[in-house]
C-alpha cells in the first residue's frame, strides 16, 4: 500500500473542546488543538484531543513561508487521519509517508511542521 503525504490545519484558536482523561482517573474538558514545548523549546508536542503528534526544532522539519502555499496543498481533517490509521490498523507512525500541520501565524505567513504520530506504546518513554 503507497502511504501519502498529508497536510492538516493546526488551528490552535479554535475554541473547540474535548474531554480528556488526565492521567489520575478524573476527566476535564481542555482545548481540542494544543501546542506544548519540552526539551528547552527543542520538541513541539501538538496535541489533537488524546492524540500527540511531534516535531524536532531543526531547519528541516519547520519551515516558515507564504500562505499562498496552501493554494497548491490539499488539506485533510483530523478525521481523514483517524479513518487512515483505523483503516489499516498499524502503529500511527506508519500510516502515512509524512504528515505537516500547517500553522497560520499571520494574514500572509504560515509555519509548516513536519511531524510524526506518535502511537500509546511509544509514550510510554515520556
Amino acid at each position: 500500500m503507497e502511504k501519502e503525504t498529508v497536510y492538516l490545519l493546526f488551528d490552535k484558536q479554535n475554541k473547540e473542546q474535548c474531554l480528556i482523561e488526565d492521567g489520575s482517573g478524573n476527566s476535564k474538558y481542555t482545548n481540542k488543538y494544543r501546542k506544548e514545548y519540552w526539551s528547552n523549546g527543542n520538541i513541539i508536542n501538538f496535541r489533537i484531543c488524546n492524540e500527540r503528534f511531534t516535531s524536532h526544532r531543526t531547519k528541516s522539519s519547520i519551515d516558515t513561508c507564504s500562505a499562498k502555499a496552501l493554494d497548491n496543498i490539499k488539506l485533510v481533517d483530523f478525521d481523514y487521519l483517524q479513518k487512515k490509521y483505523d483503516s489499516v490498523y498499524e502503529f500511527k507512525h506508519h500510516v502515512f509517508e509524512k504528515i505537516y500541520f500547517i500553522e497560520k501565524i499571520s494574514e500572509d505567513k504560515i509555519i509548516k511542521y513536519e511531524v510524526n504520530w506518535v502511537d500509546s506504546i511509544m509514550m510510554i518513554q515520556d
